[in-house]
């Protein structure tokens, strides 16, 4: 199929582009113009070059493309700085996309949104909330523009699928870890410096998460999928405390640093049992999150 792709050399992009071209897709991606991108092209990517802002750009992309995968995100703003070019390239811009995509009569529209629209993260014990939580859960309040933009996001999908028969894929995804393409933004890298130096670790935050690897193989397991058309999946394998992360990172390192053990109440996991029906199912675990943490404490 011709799928078409925005956020393709981040983190998430980055991964299900080379998870796409272990298929037979013919891909396009949509990549700023002072971004290099010659990774893409040597693996045979159509360049389109622009930002979420730029409409001939988004024209240019989602043209004769069957399927649009969007995971583009710009972060979020200090707020000292101007919210307004937020707005315009994540909020506006998602929005231009999918109405493009519906004109284009795109097949599907595949979106990332995040279970933080479903349960904030943990930092006390006591923020604990052991209510079952699915794809159908009531949204939380939201708190910051970036619930605010998968809010949006959410409901324009919903929005096209059922008024405009656009096929509307959205993911929700947890705290995502695997090695970034900027070494120096790889998740939980300063707990690996942290136990590396022996000083004392203790945290009480704890959050959702799901692996790269695994949220780039359901995307492209849902391209073109009749099961994914219309749907939302939540896409969360496990709750974590950095406590329990620094206790493997400790195993990892060798070093003696002091990690006490604590037993800290945990949330009923966010289901993701939705997403078996794409043939997709996580399995990694604690023993997923060590492995990842061996890679990262060669790499660094």
């Amino acid at each position: 199929m011709r799928v078409s792709m925005t956020g393709a050399t981040g983190f998430v992009g980055s991964y299900t582009i080379q998870s796409l071209l272990e298929t037979d897709h013919q891909l396009r991606a949509l990549v700023r113009p002072s971004t290099d991108a010659s990774w893409l092209e040597e693996s045979g990517v159509e360049i389109c070059r622009g930002a979420m802002t730029d409409e001939l750009s988004l024209r240019s992309l989602v043209d004769g493309a069957e399927v649009l995968i969007h995971t583009a995100y710009e972060s979020n703003p200090s707020e000292e700085e101007n919210n307004l070019d937020y707005f315009r390239s994540n909020i506006f811009g998602s929005l231009t996309l999918l109405e493009l995509a519906y004109q284009a009569r795109v097949r599907q529209f595949i979106c990332t949104s995040s279970t933080y629209i479903l349960r904030p993260d943990v930092n006390n014990p006591r923020e604990v909330n052991n209510a079952s939580i699915d794809e159908d859960s009531s949204w939380v309040p939201a708190s910051s523009r970036y619930l605010l933009h998968n809010a949006v996001l959410e409901s324009g999908c919903q929005t096209y699928f059922r008024q405009f028969g656009i096929n509307t894929t959205c993911f929700r995804c947890a705290w995502i870890y695997g090695i970034h393409p900027n070494l120096e933004r790889t998740v939980w890298r300063d707990i690996i410096e942290h136990t590396r130096s022996g000083e004392r670790y203790e945290s009480k935050f704890g959050c959702d998460v799901v692996a790269v690897e695994d949220v780039a193989l359901t995307l492209t397991a849902s391209v073109g999928h009749p099961k994914a058309f219309g749907q939302v999946f939540n896409l969360a394998e496990m709750f974590v405390y950095n406590q329990e992360l620094a206790q493997i990172a400790w195993s990892v390192t060798g070093n003696q640093a002091k990690v006490p053990e604590q037993r800290l109440p945990k949330p009923k996991p966010i289901s993701s049992e939705r997403i078996k029906s794409l043939g997709i199912n996580f399995h990694r675990g604690a023993e997923g999150i060590h492995t990842y943490f061996k890679r990262l404490n060669q790499l660094i």
